[in-house]
């Protein structure tokens, strides 16, 4: 009984906008782009970045997931020195590997 309680309460308060991963100040510049926008630039490396995509036995939103990778990614690029992400794999299991870059003028 105590646990369908606290699935319900879980239900009602998750799907809302509440997001669990904040951006950090440097990171705030980071950008997420496509593939063929990093051409010019410097690769500093991949980070592979994962969250509960399950909170109990319930499926959070794809959208709040992937959401949330992006935002990990953007701090992680900028704690490597880079100002641009893409994504490199698809979200699975809530993770996802992005590659990080540096584009600013030499």
């Amino acid at each position: 009984m105590l646990r369908i309680l606290i699935i319900s309460i879980l239900a009602l308060a998750l799907p809302g906008g509440c997001s669990w991963v904040k951006v950090s100040p440097e990171a705030k510049s980071v950008e997420t782009v496509e593939a063929a926008e990093v051409e010019d630039c410097r690769k500093l490396g991949q980070s592979r970045v994962s969250v509960r995509d399950r909170v109990a036995a319930i499926q959070r939103s794809p959208g709040k997931v992937q959401e949330e990778l992006e935002r990990l990614a953007r701090n992680e690029a900028a704690r490597l020195g880079g100002n641009r992400i893409v994504a490199v794999t698809p979200v699975s299991g809530g993770a996802r590997t992005f590659a990080v870059y540096d584009c600013r003028p030499d």
